[in-house]
């Protein structure tokens, strides 16, 4: 009995024994944190190589009870399933490859949006026309007594005649605030009527060239919602016009430079969903002129008319008139546009125009013994007003037709009366067809258009600048 019991507790031990050996090995195994894929994939395989010494030792400690001998060698292939439990680690590879793919998509996509926007706006800043604005424009115009509107004036001047204009226009500077503009004014005018204006009936005569510089910034703009809804633009213009009218290039002009700045505020109305009335545009613009002459007074080198002189004596003269040219002049203008249904709009502008001439303050004429002062004549001050108001509407955007009414005078007439602001003799009626260059030629060769890009909204209207 005692031998038995002695085998007995020598087999309780080394049962203890084992079960004490095989459970530090069992720890190695739980650090898989995901088993769930293990099972369902490849459990069945998973012990296979993990026990090609010791097949019995694998599934648990049970299989190790029938003696204490076998447990040494069972102690050390536990620790075997480590490695096993690194393919466990690439068995999640599918999700994961599927992972990127979908992952990817959103940086992908948010990334070509923002490609899109910038290569958007970089294809608007070459498709636009470094040359767009340019305009040449047909003006009639005739004074309204000419069509019985008016009152009965002494003399009734009635003047019917066209004008042509050419206005190219160059952007040296093309940003969205910042722009720098270059731009030319070259016409003709056509007399119909026979009036006093020209010599003759039908001549043609050019106009005064001008040529001018623009530079445009944008201060503020509304966000959010109401985008452009407001807006608030300012310009410093530089012009010089050159004398190449027969009046001016006769008369000793050499060119007349003009200065001035201009602010534009944009006003919400209806909003730019509405059909009309969408918002108002003003400009406050004011110019200052001054002209460069070889004389205050008209003069013609060539002319050498013998006048008498006060001291009886003759003498070759190539003065033109008495009176002294407009040597500086201040335009102050006020202009409101407004679109009024879709693409009819109404435009409407006030100008003050002051001018000053030479005062002749130390004026003399030779005589035999000397020379003799001259009283100055006349006044130097002479202001002027302004008004218009028309209609203008597009035909495809290639030609703008405005009809409108214009009434720019001397404040005060004859018998020094001053003269209404809204009507005076010099009132006139005009038609105005005008034809965007640049757009013509853009539907034409499919040029300078802004191109829609996939996920991009469309390129807004070309809008007259």
């Amino acid at each position: 009995m005692t031998f038995r019991s002695l085998l007995v507790a020598a087999g309780v031990l080394g049962s203890i024994s084992v079960a004490s050996a095989q459970t530090p090995p069992a720890q190695p195994t739980a650090p898989p944190v995901d088993p769930t894929p293990l099972q369902p994939t490849e459990q069945p395989a998973a012990p296979a190589p993990a026990a090609p010494g010791a097949p019995a030792a694998a599934p648990g400690a049970p299989a190790a009870v029938p003696g204490a001998p076998a447990a040494a060698p069972v102690a050390a292939p536990p620790v075997e399933p480590a490695p096993p439990a690194q393919p466990p680690a690439e068995a999640p590879s599918p999700p994961e490859t599927s992972r990127p793919d979908s992952g990817a998509v959103s940086p992908v996509v948010q990334w070509n949006q923002a490609t899109a926007a910038d290569s958007m706006q970089e294809e608007d800043e070459e498709t636009n026309l470094r040359w767009r604005g340019t305009t040449f424009t047909w003006n009639q115009a005739g004074s309204t007594t000419l069509f019985g509107v008016g009152g009965e004036y002494a003399p009734d001047i009635q003047v019917y005649g066209w004008d042509f204009t050419l206005r190219p226009s160059y952007y040296l500077l093309d940003r969205p605030k910042d722009k720098v503009s270059l731009s030319a004014e070259i016409g003709w005018l056509v007399e119909l009527t026979n009036s006093d204006i020209t010599a003759d009936r039908r001549e043609t005569q050019l106009k005064d060239t001008s040529l001018g510089a623009q530079y445009r910034r944008e201060l503020w703009q509304s966000g959010g919602a109401n985008k452009g809804d407001y807006k608030t633009d300012a310009a410093m213009r530089l012009r010089v016009s050159l004398p190449t009218s027969p009046a001016s290039w006769n008369s000793g002009k050499y060119f007349t430079l003009s200065l001035g700045p201009q602010i534009t505020q944009k006003v919400k109305l209806l909003g730019s969903k509405a059909s009309g009335l969408n918002a108002v545009t003003a400009r406050l613009g004011v110019t200052y002129a001054h002209l460069f002459s070889s004389s205050f007074t008209p003069v013609n080198g060539d002319l050498n008319r013998p006048r008498m002189n006060p001291s009886g004596e003759v003498a070759p003269d190539e003065q033109l008139s008495g009176t002294s040219f407009v040597m500086d002049r201040l335009t102050m203008s006020l202009d409101f546009d407004l679109p009024l249904y879709k693409d009819l709009s109404m435009a409407t502008s006030f100008a003050l125009l002051p001018q000053w001439k030479h005062g002749f303050e130390d004026l003399c004429a030779k005589i035999a013994t000397g020379c003799a002062p001259v009283e100055s004549r006349g006044e130097t001050y002479h202001p002027s007003t302004s008004f218009d108001i028309n209609l203008s509407y597009p035909v495809y955007e290639v030609v703008d037709l405005t009809l409108g009414y214009n009434n720019t005078t001397r404040q005060l007439g004859e018998g020094g009366q001053r003269r209404n602001f809204f009507y005076s003799p010099d009132a006139q009626f005009y038609l105005d067809i005008n034809a965007n260059l640049d757009v013509i030629y853009s539907k034409v060769t499919g040029r300078g258009k802004k191109a829609k890009k996939a996920g991009t909204a469309g390129a807004p209207r070309r809008q007259a600048l």
